[in-house]
């Protein structure tokens, strides 16, 4: 009778096992759509998913997980009792994405992707905008263009920015071309009363076409700290005044360190002064040194311990360049009035 018992039970247990391994094999979770994100599965029936929802959550349609049959293609939605919608079963594991994308890997190793017949046409064409781009013709017309805009539209508008300070609204007016610069080269080995004045004089013109230029940095490129003390240094008005004791008065100049400028215009001695002129840039973020990215029409450049004023004075005679009559005005001025006008 004991065994009997035992045979009992031990057929009920399978059972039991084989109902519930069919039950979990028969249905998967699958998700269907909310009319909102507050929406929750209340219960299913067969292919009837019923949900329930607040009514006070923003109507943005969301997603819900719910059990289904593997065999059941669509389901019936109903929301808070009532019929919603009908919804086609969208199944989806980890494995077929999987499979997914080992079927990529293998398309992307056999798919050809053709040639653009257009290709040789395409680059023929782009050298041909570039070089009109980069020609002498097309900057001329450009710089005319921009100083006509800068004096017809924007000419009153400048004057009134800069209505407090004359000097400064001359040297706005008298603005180097946008393809135009002057590179004044220079370095820590040179005296402090050269610096201090190419410094002065840059920020009396105020013009970002302007730019004073180191090789590199003070000490190699490991150390920032002795580069920071030197172009700390050149930039005071007063070369007594300690920073780290009193207040110290500034001048409003920047210095760049570009090697590549160095090597472009064959700088192998400082100071040095570079004019150059009909300059066309790719990206303005780059280094104007790099070949590929600037070209320039033509340069000059002046070697020596010379005033600024004076280097633009050869340019101009050299050039007959109008743009650099405003500059030499300034300067001059600011000369005569022992330097008032910084």
């Amino acid at each position: 009778m004991r065994k009997q018992v035992m045979s009992h039970m031990t057929f009920l247990i399978v059972g039991v096992l084989i109902f519930s391994t069919q039950g979990s094999r028969a249905a998967e979770t699958v998700f269907v759509d909310t009319p909102d994100l507050c929406s929750k599965m209340e219960k299913t029936e067969g292919n009837r998913v019923y949900l329930l929802s607040k009514g006070d959550c923003p109507r943005t349609q969301g997603k819900v997980a719910v059990p289904a049959e593997e065999k059941t293609s669509e389901l019936e939605i109903y929301v808070n009792g009532e019929f919603w919608k009908n919804q086609a079963v969208s199944r989806f594991s980890i494995d077929s994405l999987s499979e997914v994308n080992k079927r990529g890997d293998t398309l992307s190793r056999t798919i050809a992707i053709p040639e653009n017949p257009f290709k040789a046409e395409g680059a023929k064409r782009a050298k041909v905008t570039d070089d009109f781009f980069r020609s002498g013709e097309f900057q001329r017309r450009l710089t005319a263009e921009q100083e006509r805009l800068k004096r017809e539209i924007f000419g009153s508008k400048i004057q009134e920015y800069y209505q407090g300070s004359p000097e400064a609204a001359a040297a706005m007016a008298g603005e180097l071309p946008t393809n135009e610069r002057l590179y004044i080269f220079i370095s820590s080995s040179m005296s402090g009363n050269t610096l201090r004045n190419y410094v002065r004089d840059v920020a009396r013109l105020r013009d970002p076409n302007v730019k004073l230029v180191m090789r590199g940095l003070v000490g190699g490129v490991k150390y920032i700290k002795p580069t920071i003390r030197f172009v700390s240094g050149i930039l005071l008005k007063d070369p007594a005044c300690d920073p780290e004791k009193s207040r110290c008065e500034q001048y409003a100049a920047g210095v760049n360190v570009d090697p590549l400028l160095f090597r472009r215009y064959g700088i192998e001695h400082v100071p040095a002064v570079v004019y150059a002129r009909n300059l066309s840039l790719l990206d303005p973020g780059m280094s104007e040194g790099v070949g590929k990215n600037a070209t320039v029409g033509d340069s000059c450049v002046i070697h020596g311990d010379v005033s600024l004023s004076y280097a633009l004075e050869r340019f101009r005679s050299e050039t007959n360049s109008q743009a650099l009559e405003p500059m030499i005005r300034i300067l001059n001025a600011g000369f005569y009035e022992g330097g008032k006008s910084e």
